[in-house]
């Protein structure tokens, strides 16, 4: 079914394939401020992942249990599912150069309007001391939604940008 390769053929195969990547014509080079923006929004989306995870399993002591009971985990479910689909398809846009801005402006309005209705569903549990992994997140939001519309001001789109 399968041959074995003679030395002809292998020495074929090793000279067509070099260690050097392909080069694509007209792909933007964008800023190092674009470029730590992206990295802290990851960073960011990746610890609230790992924070949630953590408290699924149960593994951080001091957080009360009568708070996720009260719907805020089937909240925090379905958000933290939205928001790495968000930081995924994020990723992939700035990486192919198209929609990023538009993602960029969709992402801010969610977590803006995340963070309302967090705020407004879960007033009676919003003591720092009640849930304070979770506090850390919602008083750091207003520092991500600076750095999605900084990263959407800073985003060069177009090779005339650049």
């Amino acid at each position: 079914m399968f041959r074995k390769k003679n030395g002809n053929e292998i020495y074929f195969l090793l000279s067509n394939s070099t260690d050097e990547q392909s080069i694509v014509d007209g792909r933007v080079a964008q800023s190092s401020t674009f470029r730590i923006l992206l990295g802290f929004i990851n960073l960011y989306i990746i610890l609230g992942f790992v924070l949630y995870l953590l408290v699924k399993g149960n593994l951080i002591d001091g957080v009360n249990i009568d708070f996720l009971d009260q719907g805020y985990f089937s909240v925090l479910n379905i958000r933290t599912t939205v928001v790495l689909v968000f930081l995924m398809v994020m990723n992939i846009s700035a990486y192919y150069n198209y929609g990023f801005k538009y993602l960029s402006l969709i992402l801010f309005v969610y977590m803006l309007n995340s963070a309302i209705d967090t705020n407004i569903l879960f007033s009676d549990f919003a003591l720092t001391a009640e849930r304070p992994y979770f506090s850390v997140f919602q008083l750091s939001r207003p520092l991500f939604l600076i750095c999605l519309i900084w990263i959407a001001i800073v985003h060069k789109d177009k090779i005339k940008d650049a």
